[in-house]
């Protein structure tokens, strides 16, 4: 069997013993993300959608949801830019 390369940024800075499969199937991706450095761009992008519904979900305008989603996404961006200082490694 051959071995796959895991791209997700948790994993490769040291975070998880996450496959990127467990990713995929988290978040609901399309699995031709697993195994492939776009992995980690498209789990921010699912991330976001979901955190922007979430939002709205409990009530929140939508002005309101977006302005919340985006601090959360810009501090998930920060600590996998931090990531990549620690480790050397290119996430995003």
């Amino acid at each position: 069997m051959e071995k796959k390369t895991n791209y997700n940024w948790m994993r490769n800075s040291g975070l998880g013993d996450f496959d990127d499969m467990d990713v995929v199937n988290s978040l609901g991706l399309d699995p031709k993300h697993a195994y492939s450095p776009s992995i980690n761009k498209a789990a921010l992008d699912a991330a976001k959608t979901r955190s922007l519904q979430e939002h709205i979900r409990l009530g929140y305008s939508k002005d309101e949801a977006q302005k919340l989603t985006d601090f959360y996404m810009d501090d998930a961006i920060s600590q996998i830019k931090s990531a990549e200082e620690r480790t050397g490694k290119k996430f995003l």
